[in-house]
């Protein structure tokens, strides 16, 4: 189990790093022609992240690989969530509030309680 959460860690990691840094670049861009794409595309840090993402990919096929399917995607998932919301809130000032904490909550205690259910019945 121990490498199936190591795996899942890595692979949210570097699936919300690359994220966060393509959203980065994005900051006050429009994106309107072909132009502003190929010259946002073809950036250094926006190819970096891009391939963040493809290995945050094959990480997460090596996990499945070494573990069931209904345990590593709610891990998987919940890691990814929670590094999306941190992010979002200390990178890009995303604002939350009292209901946004309910919401996450009732998420994440969802994502618990299958992956408990999924790992008592794993074989």
């Amino acid at each position: 189990m121990a490498k199936i959460i190591l795996y899942c860690l890595i692979y949210a990691i570097s699936n919300v790093s690359g994220s966060a840094l393509i959203k980065w670049n994005l900051k006050g861009r429009a994106l309107n022609g072909f132009r502003d794409w190929f010259d946002f595309l073809f950036q250094f840090q926006v190819m970096f992240a891009f391939g963040l993402i493809v290995f945050s990919a094959l990480v997460f096929f090596k996990s499945l690989s070494v573990g069931n399917f209904s345990v590593i995607i709610p891990i998987a998932t919940g890691i990814n969530f929670i590094l999306n919301i941190l992010a979002g809130y200390f990178f890009f000032k995303d604002s939350l509030n009292l209901m946004s904490f309910v919401g996450f909550s009732a998420i994440l205690i969802g994502i618990i309680i299958l992956s408990l259910n999924n790992t008592q019945h794993a074989q």
